[in-house]
């Protein structure tokens, strides 16, 4: 299931999140939201914890790793046949404790500087690079939760005007940036030709009719 949504930050996780409790929801399978939230809870545990990542790695397990994370992020999401390791089977019941789990494991991993623990599969990962893997799981588990009600719309609403104020940003910085260059006379229009380049007198060589010959 490829997810809409697009979380790259721990920032934007919470944001998620607090939408999705602000939201009147249902459940899109037969996984249940104190499942979603416990295994993005237990994720973002064990990469500042490290509990039983304590497996050997090879050399070519490790390039191995190293392959498929730069596959999964030039991609940006979880597929059918990129399936997440331990997908969650079982469902604890308690979606306030699930909630609460994983608002603490967030905060925990905003205020951890480090070390942290290699993954299962991608191998060691920093804290950049353990932010990114958790936007995706994040995003792809938060897709098995349909959102109703004012708060998703007002959301909705909200990031297609920051999509536009962010357009409109970037145009004004470039139409600065062009002006800037002008003023220095770094760039011209297109098609302009320089006048003193045009007026420039050219030297006029007649040559020698006698070809080196002398008068005759």
């Amino acid at each position: 299931m490829k997810s809409v949504l697009k979380l790259k930050t721990i920032d934007d996780i919470e944001r998620e999140l607090s939408i999705i409790i602000s939201c009147e929801k249902k459940q899109k399978s037969d996984i249940t939201l104190s499942q979603v939230f416990d295994f993005l809870a237990e994720s973002i545990e064990l990469s500042i914890q490290g509990v039983g990542y304590t497996t050997k790695r090879t050399t070519i397990n490790k390039l191995l790793g190293k392959y498929k994370f730069a596959k999964l992020i030039s991609k940006g999401y979880y597929t059918k046949t990129n399936q997440i390791p331990g997908f969650p089977q079982k469902d604890l019941g308690d979606v306030d404790s699930a909630q609460l789990r994983l608002k603490t494991a967030l905060t925990a991993f905003k205020l951890h500087s480090g070390p942290f623990s290699e993954h299962p599969v991608f191998g060691e990962l920093d804290k950049k690079q353990w932010e990114k893997i958790h936007g995706i799981l994040a995003s792809f588990l938060f897709g098995y939760i349909q959102l109703f009600g004012d708060e998703k719309l007002r959301f909705t609403r909200e990031r297609e005007n920051k999509k536009e104020r962010n357009f409109s940003d970037k145009k004004q910085h470039h139409n600065h940036q062009q002006k800037k260059k002008e003023e220095r006379g770094d760039s011209k229009p297109s098609g302009h030709n320089s006048r003193k380049w045009k007026n420039k007198k050219k030297s006029h060589y007649k040559g020698n009719k006698n070809q080196g010959g002398g008068p005759k």
